[in-house]
């Protein structure tokens, strides 16, 4: 029986017209100027307080599990990676707060590491949106807004959380505000001890964890304008326990990660009726690991003599400035945005060339909506990048949204994208040994940018209906052609380097449904088809395009007079297929990942007098595991590790 742990959470939002909470809410990713999301050129997807409550998420990974059309996949040292629109890794943008999240290994952020108990919402926009944000941002955008605001002068939050699979989060929040200043901190803890699938007891292939957040945000408000400093920190231990090996020895390495992120944001209206956003960020990111030999008899721990922090550490700092100027009345008929981007990311260590390499950016970018008439807009766009590996590069976009009537709207992009080669792909040098052996991975100061043509077309029918009903239809299709893919070689006198090798294009088409029954019952369900090609399709076989669908499934039912809410939660992702080729044959190999269904369901009380909000939950609820992937002959390949199993939740919300 799951112990009762005092907690609590920030009051959600207060929606004046619940049916259309989303339509209404002020979204601020790639635009202008902060507006609601039915008037945004970009379709922005919400995903707001209110729903990271019911889905009693920790993390950006439960968070994101059952939305459609992200894929994600666990990896035992790298941590959760996501796929958009069939585009993963380094064309995939995590910001918090317009800032990029930096740290990739592997080119994964690990969404694991992305704590959400300081987060408002998360906004997420499909398809490239390099004009705005750069390189890393030709698959989507998700951005984070953090808690910045609010109208009491003392605010105390202390939240908690245990599920049955030995995990634990505790958080707490302090503000306070004086005059037009506010001051937040907030800090937390979260722990799991990690879980094998298969009982082995050295194969935990869920590796343990133990992860600490800290944080400080001071706002103040200076007429139209707001400042706004953050400080950061997190610190997180993974615990990966090996397995014999052949000779029977064994190996337990423990990953430590770093993060210090510090900010300052100046934004609001200047001239009368213009909006300026400018951001100056310092980011400072370091993971290193120590290995232990352990005796296999007594299981004693002796640390390596070699595979230890001096000689495995890598470190990135990125600084950065971004200014944007642009007109605070949107309704005008011609809109502009203008602005200058600048940062410079550094890594150093062993694994680097000569122990340090920086890249600098500078890119220069601007946009104009004009209404050619009321209902319909259109927004060119364009960013001028130079970089000190590659050069200079143009990416232009376009945006027409077109408004048929209150109740119908289209939207329609298209973007030339790009994706700079990291600092990994440019200057790596990883040399590892094996035995009397000693493989060699490099980076190639010679790789030209990934460029793509991104095509996206968006319907949206809403309309109310009697007694507080409401109707949402939203139908989309999507096209994305990717060149200059980087990918490394394959392994030649047990050598591997990067080069512009590949190619990946995937197209796909999308149904979003929503409908408020009454007060108390709303459903929202869709269906994707997602289609992905690269360069082995063709060889392996004639088709050019292998498909996957998804399929997700909401029913919310809010009992007023008891305050009290189920949501219930499902997604069907369908088989995947894919092709690999076999380190020992050199072979292209297709291989099929299985189907499965991720079901939840949360029942939450709210205790107004109190100011307690409990809620109790299931996760995983139809006991999946690893997901087995076959090659063409029907044979084990590999496991997909996407869940550990059904657990089950409480969480208990206070807010003084």
């Amino acid at each position: 029986m799951l112990l009762l742990i005092v907690s609590s959470v920030s009051a959600q939002e207060k929606i004046k017209n619940k049916q259309i909470e989303q339509l209404n809410e002020v979204v601020v990713t790639a635009q202008y100027a902060p507006q609601s999301e039915k008037n945004a050129v970009y379709k922005v997807k919400i995903l707001n307080t209110e729903t990271i409550n019911k889905k009693a998420a920790n993390n950006l990974r439960e968070l994101l599990q059952q939305e459609l059309g992200l894929d994600l996949e666990q990896n035992s040292v790298f941590g959760t990676s996501l796929e958009m629109q069939g585009i993963s890794k380094e064309n995939i943008k995590i910001l918090i707060d317009g800032v990029p999240v930096i740290g990739r290994l592997n080119g994964v952020i690990d969404l694991n590491q992305i704590n959400l108990s300081s987060i408002k919402r998360v906004e997420v926009i499909n398809g490239p949106v390099s004009v705005f944000y750069g390189t890393d941002a030709m698959g989507g955008i998700i951005n984070l807004i953090t808690k910045k605001e609010q109208n009491k002068k003392i605010i105390t939050n202390i939240s908690s959380y245990l599920e049955s699979i030995g995990a634990l989060n505790l958080n707490a929040e302090l503000g306070y505000k004086f005059g037009s200043n506010t001051l937040r901190f907030n800090g937390g803890y979260y722990n799991f001890n990690g879980l094998s699938t298969d009982n082995s007891p050295r194969n935990l292939n869920w590796e343990g964890r133990d992860q600490y957040f800290g944080g400080f945000m001071f706002n103040r408000k200076i007429k139209d304008m707001k400042l706004l400093f953050k400080s950061n920190v997190s610190n997180e231990k993974i615990i990966s326990i090996g397995e014999p090996d052949r000779r029977g020895n064994i190996k337990d390495i423990n990953y430590y990660t770093r993060r210090i992120d510090n900010s300052i944001n100046l934004q609001g209206k200047v001239f009368a009726n213009k909006f300026i956003n400018t951001t100056v960020s310092y980011l400072d990111y370091q993971r290193y690991h120590n290995a232990f030999d352990v005796d296999p008899v007594t299981e004693s721990k002796t640390i390596s003599a070699t595979d230890i922090k001096p000689n495995n550490i890598v470190r990135y700092n990125y600084g950065g400035v971004k200014a944007q100027l642009g007109k605070s009345k949107l309704s005008d008929k011609t809109n502009y945005a203008i602005g200058v981007d600048y940062n410079k990311e550094t890594s150093t260590g062993s694994r680097i060339l000569d122990k340090k390499q920086s890249i600098e950016t500078l890119a220069l970018f601007g946009s104009v909506n004009y209404k050619l008439f009321k209902e319909l807009e259109i927004q060119p766009a364009t960013r001028y990048t130079y970089n000190n590996s590659y050069g200079s590069l143009f990416s232009p976009a376009l945006n027409i949204k077109l408004k048929l009537n209150n109740q119908n709207q289209i939207r329609f992009s298209y973007a030339r994208g790009f994706r700079a080669p990291s600092i990994k792909e440019l200057f790596l040098d990883f040399h590892i040994s094996a035995g009397p052996l000693t493989y060699i991975i490099s980076g190639n100061k010679n790789l030209d940018v990934e460029k793509s043509h991104s095509f996206n077309l968006y319907y949206s029918f809403n309309k109310e209906l009697e007694n507080d009903r409401y109707i949402s239809i939203e139908p989309s299709v999507f096209y994305n052609d990717i060149s200059n893919l980087i990918a490394l070689s394959e392994m030649v006198d047990f050598n591997r380097n990067y080069l512009n090798i590949e190619k990946f294009k995937s197209l796909g088409g999308k149904i979003d449904f929503t409908f408020k029954a009454n007060k108390q019952l709303s459903l929202k369900a869709g269906v994707i088809l997602i289609g992905r090609y690269n360069k082995f399709n063709e060889t392996y076989n004639s088709q050019q395009f292998l498909y996957s669908p998804e399929f997700s499934t909401n029913i919310n039912y809010d009992i007023k007079r008891l305050n009290l809410t189920i949501d219930i939660y499902n997604k069907f992702t369908g088989k995947k297929d894919g092709f690999f080729v076999d380190s020992n044959t050199n072979n292209i190999v297709k291989t099929t990942r299985n189907n499965f269904d991720n079901l939840s369901a949360t029942l939450s009380k709210t205790l107004k007098k109190y100011n307690l909000r409990m809620a109790f939950g299931v996760k995983n609820a139809l006991n999946v595991k690893d997901i087995e992937t076959v090659n063409e002959v029907g044979q084990a390949h590999s496991r997909d590790l996407q869940f550990w199993g059904r657990s089950f939740f409480f969480k208990t919300t206070y807010n003084l």
